[in-house]
């Protein structure tokens, strides 16, 4: 009997360098890897040309919007972009509204994305009013929980050492990852408030406002809170070197904690945002060269766990307004975040592994993707297929996604994204979205 499907002229990366292989897949899954020779037949044989397959990238860190913010971005619009970004899972963030802070909430959103979503779709929900629910979210579904500190959406009150401990006392026994927003809240809503009385609205009063000092204070407060607790604590959008310092000693204390960082704190700094002001807007802001630059030396000498988009789309007028606390913060990522790593490959600054790595494998291991992550047999068949030469230049208004703004419009890049596949089903093909809405699956739902 065929197989249903036969990649041939396919590059895959291994211990001994990009070599040449075929790829089968049956029923959703990698039936094979091998040279083309030794494969066996297929109903379908998709011949790519000598481009580069990688494992599905997940990106752990997205807001898909919908629900009553649809306007900014719905699971349909969210997942195309994800599709053409290269990204064959995404995991969405509770900040919602309604937010995701029950266990009716999070079965509406899957209700709602069943149907909607081109590629698979993991949801976070909020802490919990009440901590027994902890179980009952896990059990249906949540793929993790977020603590924001600056922007709680929860009823929880986080800013209470004794009832965040004891959040994080349950997550440990539900053996639930927590994702932190650490920043420090009452420093930046001080500062806020002092800025926004004296009617500064320039950039710099924002950047002030969000010092390194409040993420320095709010990794320090997390790690110091799940001391003992071993709830695996994984920090979202590190933004500076000093919170990463802190972190890296925490794992070398023994401490299970992981951490990310976004393509925007990597390559774009301060300076950044004072030239396109709300189109960089961001939280926790831009930072300086000396941070952006120790950050991606953390990157190459894998000191950071994985990139994320933290996708966060907003309409354009949401990001234009003159007074700074007044625009919107947020970026969205989704289809930026793989060409700039390429190109950072292109030259000669980070290896394709640790590309793989932050993309994929990390992102399966550290979330408990035991399928996904690897190009083996038996795993999901969620293919990312490059072409690591192809140079464009970026183009925010052709952009999935519906927030048509992004502050790397006009970046030269080198390495694309050609072929999106997800359980061995062709989703993007040469940035034409070619598969039905519905194609992608809610991950693990009970």
């Amino acid at each position: 009997m065929p197989v249903d499907t036969k990649i041939i002229n396919a590059r895959i990366l291994t211990q001994r360098g990009i070599t040449r292989c075929g790829i089968t897949i049956e029923s959703g899954k990698i039936h094979r890897i091998a040279s083309e020779t030794s494969l066996p037949n297929a109903a379908k044989t998709v011949d790519i040309k000598g481009q580069v397959v990688l494992p599905g990238l997940i990106d752990v860190h997205v807001h898909l919007r919908d629900l009553d913010f649809s306007f900014k971005e719905d699971f349909h619009t969210g997942t195309c972009a994800a599709a053409a970004g290269g990204f064959t899972t995404v995991l969405d963030m509770p900040n919602t509204k309604p937010p995701t802070n029950s266990l009716l909430r999070l079965k509406e959103k899957i209700a709602r994305a069943s149907g909607k979503i081109l590629v698979d779709v993991g949801f976070y929900s909020d802490f919990p009013k009440a901590l027994r629910d902890f179980k009952f979210l896990k059990a249906f579904g949540a793929v993790a929980f977020k603590a924001h500190l600056l922007r709680p959406t929860t009823e929880l009150n986080v800013d209470d050492d004794n009832v965040l401990r004891s959040a994080f006392e349950v997550a440990a026994k539900t053996k639930s990852l927590v994702s932190v927003h650490a920043e420090d809240r009452s420093l930046v809503t001080e500062l806020e408030s002092k800025f926004q009385a004296a009617r500064d609205t320039l950039p710099a009063a924002y950047l002030k406002a969000h010092p390194p000092e409040a993420e320095i204070r709010a990794v320090e407060r997390i790690l110091r809170l799940t001391k003992g607790t071993h709830v695996h604590v994984h920090f979202a959008h590190v933004s500076t070197f000093k919170g990463l310092k802190l972190i890296m000693e925490a794992k070398q204390a023994g401490l299970p904690v992981t951490c990310e960082v976004t393509p925007h704190h990597l390559f774009l700094t301060d300076e950044d945002f004072y030239r396109l002001r709300g189109v960089a807007l961001i939280i926790p802001p831009l930072r300086t060269r000396q941070d952006t630059l120790r950050l991606v030396s953390a990157l190459k000498t894998g000191q950071v766990d994985l990139v994320a988009s933290d996708h966060a789309p907003h309409r354009l007028d949401e990001k234009m307004r003159e007074n700074i606390w007044e625009v919107t913060p947020g970026i969205p990522g989704l289809e930026t975040t793989l060409p700039l790593l390429l190109t950072q490959f292109n030259r000669g600054r980070i290896s394709l592994r640790r590309v793989i790595e932050v993309l994929s494998e990390n992102p399966a291991k550290i979330f408990g993707f035991k399928t996904k992550g690897h190009l083996k047999t038996g795993y999901d068949a969620d293919l990312t297929i490059v072409d690591l030469t192809k140079k464009f230049t970026i183009d925010s208004s052709k952009f999935y996604s519906k927030a048509k703004y992004s502050p790397f419009d006009g970046w030269e890049v080198i390495g694309k994204p050609v072929q999106t596949w997800v359980q061995g089903k062709l989703v993007m093909d040469d940035e034409m979205i070619v598969a039905d809405p519905g194609t992608g699956r809610v991950i693990g739902v009970a």
